[in-house]
């Protein structure tokens, strides 16, 4: 007794379990592929041909799969989610029962297809459990059904009486059946009253919507993947007998392989009802910068969409900039992002950042060259965010400009912390951080998030004014250690950068020689104690009383 047990027990795991055989599910020649034989087949969409021998960079859309491993979407829907909840609740999955052998038994649904409705449409069947939420309460003492005190029993007699009131809502309610359908493909429930028929009900109505729909599941695209086609290209559904499949072996003729055209069809469904061969214009540049059309269906992904008619644009854009045919053919290879992000907007984004801090065609050539090993929506945000890092600072708008110009490869190769955590981190104020970045730019690759930003050593305020007062006096030509500097490093009480602003006004508004003025320093160092504006009045006094220049 105990081995029939455990060998029905078994039984079932095996049976529900999804993945644990091997074998693929029969299906009746008439209907579509069973969900998880789709799936298995659309997996092989993103499994990499290895023939074109190139590595993908950390960022590729492409992730890397065994031989033979099949592939399930990494990021879970909203979907997803909410059916995993909900089976969670017994009544949810005795409702989906009902419902999968409703639209199977009583409408003659094959049987996929109704597994696949039932199981994937949550918000619809929330509606119908709604509808019998009365069946859900116990039922009071005394009356015609009998109350267990069993929770087993309790249980089995809730789903009994769930289903029953299905079962009679269906005779006297048919189902609309486009809605739970349009849902089980992928629309969300907010899109679907748009799509839904005025004049039809049951799907068997509408034979070619059902006939182009096993079609491209029988292709090998998951069904939930399908409602972005109903969406974007509505006609595909209304084709007559074998003109979806003449559009789907026209692509497969243009070089694509069959798993390269699974992923074409999701990203960009309009490929099937526009001419391909004007759409995919983007596949004679890569014939001509020696790339092959198969490789950039690789980095598709199915949860963006694509402009191929703009991706022109891209090739076009660095041919003009200077760039070989085979020098823009490697560039893409490294960074097919460059393509596909945003159908190449997020390239002309990043190059409008550049033009407006003054890049020209040389730097921007220079740009594309040493390009850094991040995606190019990732370089623009690094870019964008150093920016307003250095603005932060308090260095100009004018010397960010000039940043960038010269140091934009190390402002875009990583995102750096906030200007605060910084300042906090190192213990130093905005004033000796401008200095540090403005003296050794690539000292900013050890502010970036995630790295560990050490305390700086403190420095002494007078030592570090004392050693500007020496520097600033050396470069006007006072000799290290004479009578002279020693004579003005006890004279002098400004800063060594405000002591170069004032001889730089004294030899610009005086007329006089810059000799002339370091010999009037040597005699009176006192003079650059003054501020500007003071310096200022007196040269005008000069000025207006003995002449235009000063002698």
């Amino acid at each position: 007794m105990n081995n029939h047990l455990r060998a029905a027990l078994s039984a079932a795991r095996l049976r529900w379990a999804p993945g644990a055989l091997d074998k693929p599910s029969r299906v009746p020649p008439c209907c579509a592929a069973s969900w998880r034989h789709v799936q298995g087949s659309f997996a092989a969409s993103d499994r990499v041909a290895s023939d074109h021998g190139i590595q993908r960079r950390p960022y590729s859309a492409a992730p890397i799969h065994s031989e033979g491993e099949t592939l399930v979407d990494e990021e879970e829907d909203e979907v997803d989610r909410k059916i995993r909840q909900m089976e969670r609740r017994r009544e949810v999955r005795a409702a989906q029962k009902t419902f999968m052998e409703y639209l199977h038994v009583t409408r003659g649904m094959c049987f996929s297809d109704a597994e696949h409705i039932s199981k994937r449409s949550p918000v619809y069947l929330s509606k119908l459990l709604e509808e019998v939420k009365d069946a859900l309460k116990e039922p009071p003492e005394g009356g015609t059904e009998l109350v267990f005190r069993s929770k087993v029993k309790k249980r089995d007699m809730k789903d009994e009486r769930v289903s029953k009131a299905l079962v009679r809502l269906f005779q006297f309610n048919p189902v609309n059946e486009f809605e739970p359908f349009l849902e089980s493909i992928g629309l969300r429930p907010s899109e679907c009253s748009a799509f839904l028929p005025r004049d039809l009900m049951f799907l068997t109505d509408d034979e070619m919507l059902l006939g182009n729909f096993r079609l491209l599941c029988n292709y090998g695209i998951a069904r939930r993947k399908i409602g972005r086609i109903y969406r974007d290209a509505m006609e595909v559904f209304s084709f007559g007998h074998g003109v979806l499949a003449s559009k789907l072996k026209a692509l497969e003729e243009l070089g694509f392989s069959r798993t390269s055209v699974i992923k074409l069809v999701i990203a960009t469904p309009v490929v099937l009802v526009r001419d391909p061969n004007v759409e995919l214009k983007i596949l004679e540049w890569l014939d001509d910068i020696g790339i092959q059309r198969d490789w950039i269906s690789q980095f598709l992904s199915a949860r963006k969409s694509y402009d191929w008619r703009k991706m022109v644009r891209v090739p076009q854009f660095f041919v003009n900039l200077g760039f070989t045919k085979e020098a823009v053919g490697k560039l893409v290879r490294q960074n097919p992002d460059f393509l596909l992000d945003g159908s190449g907007k997020m390239l002309f984004t990043a190059v409008l950042m550049m033009l407006k801090a003054g890049c020209g065609k040389k730097e921007l050539y220079d740009l594309f060259m040493d390009f850094p090993n991040v995606s190019v929506e990732d370089f623009t945000s690094n870019l964008r965010r150093g920016m307003l890092f250095l603005a932060e600072i308090g260095i100009s708008d004018e010397d960010v400009n000039k940043f960038v110009l010269s140091h934009g490869l190390i402002l875009g190769s990583a995102p750096l912390k906030m200007p605060n955590s910084i300042v906090t981190n190192l213990n130093v104020g905005k004033r000796r951080l401008r200095k540090i970045i403005l003296e050794d730019p690539k000292l900013l690759m050890s502010y970036t998030l995630g790295s560990k930003v050490s305390q700086l050593p403190k420095i002494d305020p007078f030592e570090a004014s004392f050693n500007e007062r020496i520097k600033f006096l050396k470069s006007i030509g006072f000799v290290e250690g004479s009578e002279d500097m020693k004579k003005a490093l006890k004279t002098f009480r400004g800063k060594g950068d405000e002591l170069q602003d004032r001889y730089e006004f004294l030899v610009n508004n005086t007329g006089l020689d810059p000799k002339e003025v370091v010999n009037m320093i040597k005699l009176a160092p006192q003079i650059l104690n003054q501020k500007i504006d003071v310096l200022e009045s007196k040269i005008s006094f000069l000025i207006n009383h003995s002449g235009p220049k000063i002698q």
